[in-house]
């Protein structure tokens, strides 16, 4: 829990945040009495005046109730509107990216169902595989300054982060592809496994060529155990852009499977190839892709093998990962490995 201990106020508002932060925690109803002014003590690491002035703010804002030679108990379980921890969400720049905004929605919902206050940081630019904190406009200043008590973040920080956010004691949850994780705790969304299961379902429908679609060469090196080889292509652009490539190869050449876990990128290559070849479509390779459950992508074509992916679903994993680590309960496993479920065109609503 963020520690203010400069003034008087700061410290009240702390021990504000974190009496809520109880509340929630220990799945407190209406009724329940709250520990006595010693263990409370003991807990926070304050003063009974500190305390007191706490108790006071939520027994004005309706939260407690205080009974004379009685005890402290709760009124309201759901803090009203006030929240507890302050957590960090840390994501790229989003633009054009409906399932990164997606996920940081779900995100930042979550937290604010579980009490807890959510300051969102954008990184400034695309950069490289791993992150800086300065890159975060204002990230770096609320970890020296214990302005948040956990990050949750969409990229991957480097060692020299990590270890900056270990000494101020912030814990951090990543929430991303396993080519890309780093040494954090978090949601590894195991793309391996799709693209091997992809490979194998587009050799069973009879594909001799299959290639995969990366958004970079750092990328397309991760992946190179699986063995596919692949082509490189960002956003919407890209996958035209692939297409041109595609369709300017010798039709002996041309791939008659493609892999790719990126939905704007395919909907581009879909696009273009169908542009360049209307009305006589001839070619057409058979694509395995993913599908969010809650974007409800369409693709114009029935040559699809298609895996479904729900952002709300592992947005949910990383805020709980985060909260429980918090908590400072025992979790077996630091990450939670997220696989893409197989669906059939016409389960896809």
């Amino acid at each position: 829990m963020t520690r203010f201990h400069k003034t008087l106020p700061r410290k009240v508002e702390f021990a504000r945040d974190a009496l809520v932060t109880l509340i929630h925690d220990r799945k407190m109803v209406r009724g329940d009495r709250l520990p006595a002014y010693s263990v409370l003590r003991e807990t926070l690491g304050l003063g009974s005046q500190t305390i007191a002035g706490a108790v006071n703010l939520l027994s004005e804002a309706g939260v407690l109730e205080v009974r004379d030679k009685v005890g402290i108990f709760v009124k309201d379980p759901d803090g009203g509107l006030l929240t507890g921890r302050t957590i960090a969400v840390a994501v790229r720049p989003i633009e054009g990216s409906a399932y990164g905004a997606t996920l940081c929605a779900f995100i930042q919902k979550l937290l604010s169902e579980r009490n807890c206050r959510c300051l969102t940081f954008f990184r400034s630019s695309q950069g490289t595989a791993t992150s800086e904190l300065s890159e975060f406009p204002g990230l770096e200043q609320a970890v020296l300054e214990h302005g948040c008590d956990g990050v949750i973040t969409l990229c991957p920080f480097s060692e020299k982060a990590l270890s900056v956010m270990k000494k101020q004691g912030i814990r951090c949850c990543f929430v991303g592809d396993d080519d890309r994780v780093i040494k954090d705790s978090g949601v590894v969304i195991d793309v391996a496994h799709f693209i091997e299961n992809a490979a194998a379902e587009l050799k069973n429908a009879g594909c001799a060529k299959v290639i995969q679609f990366a958004v970079s060469k750092e990328q397309l090196a991760s992946r190179s155990s699986s063995g596919v080889p692949g082509m490189i292509g960002v956003s919407y652009e890209g996958g035209a852009a692939i297409a041109d490539k595609l369709l300017a190869m010798d039709e002996k050449e041309r791939p008659d499977g493609i892999i790719s876990d990126d939905d704007i990128l395919v909907s581009g290559f879909l696009a273009e190839l169908f542009a360049r070849q209307l009305p006589d479509i001839r070619y057409l390779p058979m694509i395995a892709a993913i599908v969010h459950r809650e974007l409800g992508e369409r693709y114009p074509s029935g040559r699809m093998i298609l895996y479904e992916q729900g952002i709300e679903e592992y947005a949910g994993l990383a805020v709980d990962l985060l909260l429980s680590a918090l908590r400072g309960k025992e979790i077996p496993e630091s990450r939670v490995v997220y696989r893409f479920k197989p669906v059939k065109l016409k389960d896809i609503k």
